[in-house]
C-alpha cells in the first residue's frame, strides 16, 4: 500500500510538472500570435505593387499646348500683390493640342485656385518656382483624371 501511495504521489508531481510545461508552451504560442497579428509591422506588399504599376506605366510626352497668361491676386493683406504667370501643358503622346482648346479651362481653374492661395513672400523663397511647377503639375494632372497632361511648364512668372 505504501508503494501505491508513493507511486500515486510521484505521478501527481510529474503531472504537475508536465502541466506547467504545457502552460508555458501555450503562453509562448499565444505571445507569438499576439506579436504576429497585433504588434508586427504590416507587410509592404500593397505599396510595392502600386510602385511597380507606376513604374511599368511610362508616360510618353507629346505636344506642348501653350495657354494664355493668367493674372491672379496673391493673399497678401498688407497691400495688393499680383502674379502674372504663363503656363504650357506638356501633353501625353496621342493627345492633340486641338482637343485641349475646349478643355483648357479645367487647367486654368486648377492653376488659379492654387496660385491665388500663395503669398508674395512664399513665391520669393529660393526654389519656390520649382515647387509651384511640381504642385501645379500634380493638381492639373489630377484635374484631368491623370490623363492627357504629363506636366506643366512655366513660361512667364512676374510678381508685383
Amino acid at each position: 500500500m505504501a508503494k501505491k501511495k508513493k507511486a500515486a504521489e510521484e505521478e501527481e508531481e510529474g503531472g504537475k510538472g508536465k502541466g506547467k510545461g504545457k502552460m508555458i508552451a501555450v503562453g509562448l504560442v499565444g505571445l507569438a500570435a499576439v506579436y504576429k497579428f497585433v504588434l508586427a509591422p504590416a507587410p509592404a506588399e500593397e505599396a510595392t505593387d502600386e510602385i511597380d504599376e507606376q513604374a511599368e506605366r511610362v508616360i510618353e510626352e507629346g505636344d506642348i499646348f501653350p495657354m494664355e497668361e493668367l493674372v491672379v491676386n496673391l493673399t497678401d493683406t498688407d497691400q495688393s500683390r499680383y502674379l502674372r504667370v504663363g503656363l504650357a501643358l506638356v501633353l501625353e503622346a496621342g493627345t492633340s493640342p486641338e482637343s485641349m482648346e475646349t478643355e483648357a479651362p479645367i487647367a486654368i481653374d486648377a492653376a488659379i485656385d492654387y496660385l491665388s492661395a500663395q503669398s508674395f513672400a512664399d513665391l520669393r523663397e529660393p526654389g519656390s518656382k520649382s515647387e509651384i511647377r511640381d504642385e501645379l503639375s500634380a493638381r492639373i494632372r489630377a484635374a484631368y483624371g491623370d490623363e492627357k497632361v504629363v506636366r506643366i511648364l512655366l513660361t512667364t512668372f512676374v510678381m508685383q
